[in-house]
């Protein structure tokens, strides 16, 4: 198959890998992948088996500014090679509009409920109607498509009940080669280290960790925090910085690392956060940071990530929370349960690039 991707942001660099990245890279031995580059960050950090078509002349650290001032750029050039592919895979809420007005079998990636996620860049007031607009966009992209690939069968039966029209669901995954136990960070962190490994942005709820901090202290006296990713396109990063300066040498920020070196980072910790606010686009996915967690034998805190906690739950070291007793009851739990880090073994990226070329087909047959 020859087919065309419109990923969710810029392809090489991005501090933080996608689903994509890793399903595409795979399937780029078997089939022609044409990538279309989005350039939002000055320096590529990945590399890719792709091929990467340029969008843009140059760099824009600006998520919101990005799309709005590319956009009749971006449409016009995916209407005009669209036709050169026998499918494009699109995960991209204003380029996937620009591939939906062409014939070329369209395939949208649903990885997020885009409305929500989008309006999460911008602040009140302006977040309600780029919401409203957003969500009229992410219906006609859903309305046009010949099918939908979503990551969790929450997903699939809110979508089912809205588009008739074939939609399988792929979960994320885990790299179980390079995500495995190794030997930790050498600094002395203090027991029991909870940490988070991931973007710092609005949807994620670490203030209550923060807040919880003292509490934490009283019962483990050694306690630490480590925060491993980067700041990206809102100031969440800054504000719970801030808050968590009362605490500088317990709460430790490592910014962005190395994909190959997160092993490293998460072995060092004794439970991994998954900590999410009560947003409908939350509680709809199944993300890979409990994938990545339990692949290095750390259990998991977890909450608004119903199909994530259920798939594993506290006998599989993923422990639920929804209010800060529960967050106070569930951490000696976690800390004394034993991961086995075969139980991810099904979710690789390998198993999922194979999961996703056949639903690829699969549409293409139905549509």
């Amino acid at each position: 198959m020859r087919l065309l991707v419109i990923p969710t942001t810029d392809w090489t660099g991005h501090p933080v890998p996608n689903r994509l990245n890793f399903i595409f890279d795979r399937l780029a031995d078997k089939h022609d992948i044409d990538v279309c580059h989005f350039r939002i960050f000055p320096e590529p950090l990945m590399k890719t088996r792709c091929n990467l078509i340029p969008m843009d002349p140059s760099p824009m650290h600006s998520v919101d500014r990005y799309y709005l001032s590319g956009m009749k750029r971006h449409l016009t050039k995916i209407r005009d090679i669209s036709h050169e592919y026998d499918c494009v895979v699109a995960a991209n809420l204003l380029p996937t509009f620009g591939a939906s007005l062409q014939d070329t079998p369209m395939i949208v990636d649903y990885l997020d409920l885009f409305p929500q996620s989008a309006a999460a860049y911008f602040p009140n007031p302006l977040n309600i109607p780029v919401e409203k607009i957003t969500s009229l966009i992410d219906r006609t992209n859903l309305h046009r498509s010949t099918g939908i690939i979503t990551t969790s069968a929450s997903f699939r039966d809110r979508l089912s009940a809205r588009y008739h029209k074939p939609i399988f669901v792929v979960p994320n995954g885990v790299d179980t080669e390079l995500i495995r136990q190794k030997k930790g960070l050498e600094d002395d962190l203090g027991y029991p280290v909870i940490g988070y490994v991931g973007s710092l942005e609005s949807w994620i709820d670490l203030e209550r960790i923060i807040r919880l901090f003292p509490r934490i202290v009283e019962i483990y006296p050694d306690a630490s925090m480590l925060v491993v990713g980067p700041e990206l396109h809102t100031a969440y990063g800054k504000k719970i910085r801030k808050m968590a300066s009362r605490y500088p040498n317990r709460i430790i920020f490592t910014g962005r690392v190395d994909y190959q070196d997160l092993p490293r980072y998460i072995s060092s910790m004794d439970v991994g956060l998954n900590p999410r606010k009560n947003m409908l686009m939350n509680t709809l996915t199944m993300g890979s940071k409990v994938l990545n967690y339990l692949a290095c034998g750390v259990p998991v805190l977890s909450t608004n990530m119903p199909e994530m906690e259920n798939e594993f739950g506290p006998e599989n070291a993923v422990f639920s929370y929804h209010s800060d007793h529960e967050f106070l009851s569930a951490l000696p739990k976690a800390l004394d349960t034993r991961v086995d880090p075969d139980i991810i073994k099904r979710y690789d990226w390998d198993s999922i690039a194979q999961l996703y070329e056949r639903a690829i087909k699969d549409i293409l047959k139905q549509g």
